[in-house]
């Protein structure tokens, strides 16, 4: 039987541990250690999901909150390598923003914040933190504000019109073009093989 971890390593998901809090309970009997674990997984293509476990042990506590981050998972609408418009979120005392940025701009970010989007395959980023410093809190305001994010395709369609005439400009997500791309270049390498058998 594979472990959490070695399933997600099939799949070509990357995890990320953001934080551990160790915390003690004293009981009748003496005292009782915990740990509660966020963690982040993505494949850096545009998915990533976010987990909290909670167990006696940390091992265990972290493969809770992979397994947690699996069934959390979302699509982050992209534009080019960066977001499609500028996002506010709070979770909390802590607030994220997360703004786009041009390309070669790097990631913007730091501590959660930063985690969360590496493993997202966002490679241009501004963000900011204008809240409280919490940890977990700031992973769970950012993850809100990469879920509240809408595809500019979608809006486009909903308001009847195009994405060129909303935006005066193309939107294309990276990844996507490139499997397609991939899936084309797949198709070619058979289409040749074939007539060379024949």
């Amino acid at each position: 039987m594979l472990s959490q971890r070695e399933q997600l390593a099939e799949e070509q998901f990357e995890d990320r541990v953001i934080r551990i809090d160790r915390t003690r309970k004293t009981v009748k009997g003496g005292r009782i250690s915990s740990a509660r674990v966020v963690v982040a997984i993505g494949d850096g293509k545009g998915q990533v999901g976010l987990g909290v476990g909670k167990a006696l042990t940390v091992p265990d506590a972290i493969n809770k909150a992979i397994k947690q981050a699996r069934k959390n998972i979302i699509r982050v609408p992209l534009d080019g390598y960066t977001i499609p418009h500028e996002v506010q979120a709070q979770v909390g005392g802590a607030v994220i923003l997360l703004k786009p940025a041009s390309r070669g701009t790097g990631i913007i970010a730091g501590g959660a914040t930063r985690q969360l989007i590496e493993v997202s395959g966002i490679r241009d980023i501004l963000t900011k933190s204008l809240g409280s410093g919490n940890v977990f809190n700031r992973a769970q305001a950012c993850f809100k504000a990469l879920q509240m994010l809408r595809d500019p395709r979608e809006i486009a369609e909903l308001r009847g019109t195009t994405v060129e005439q909303l935006l005066g400009r193309t939107v294309t997500d990276a990844y996507a073009a490139e499997a397609a791309a991939q899936e084309q270049a797949a198709e070619a390498a058979e289409g040749a093989a074939a007539a060379e058998a024949q």
